[in-house]
């Protein structure tokens, strides 16, 4: 999702359509936004006090415990198996929540020369 437009932008199209002398259509032209852009800040303006938009929320909770990864890159190769084998029995992971999970701890994935294994490494 790409980022919200700047609020200073925001403030003045709204001040500029609740003045009174153009439609959306034209404020939005005037802005370079779209006219359903523009009626949700006018909305929001009325609604928030402010036509700022709300902070960034959603996505997943990871129930990878960081500590037993931790623990495991330190010892093993085979991540996803050893974790699932594991304390976290009861809640099984995917590849890619375990790869997620360690690219928030810091984790980068270091690609060694022909032949030779991965590694990950703590940066």
């Amino acid at each position: 999702m790409p980022k919200p437009l700047a609020i200073e932008l925001r403030k003045r199209a709204v001040a500029a359509y609740e003045a009174g002398n153009s439609s959306y259509d034209v404020i939005a032209e005037q802005f370079a936004v779209s006219r359903r852009a523009l009626q949700r800040w006018v909305v929001l303006q009325r609604d928030a006090g402010t036509p700022e938009p709300a902070p960034a929320a959603g996505g997943r909770f990871s129930p990878v415990a960081m500590k037993e990864l931790r623990r495991l890159v330190e010892s093993t190769f085979e991540l996803t198996a050893q974790y699932n084998s594991g304390v976290a029995k009861a809640h099984r992971v995917h590849r890619s929540s375990i790869i997620r999970a360690l690219r928030r701890a810091g984790y980068v994935f270091k690609k060694s020369g022909r032949g030779q294994r991965n590694k990950i490494v703590l940066m």
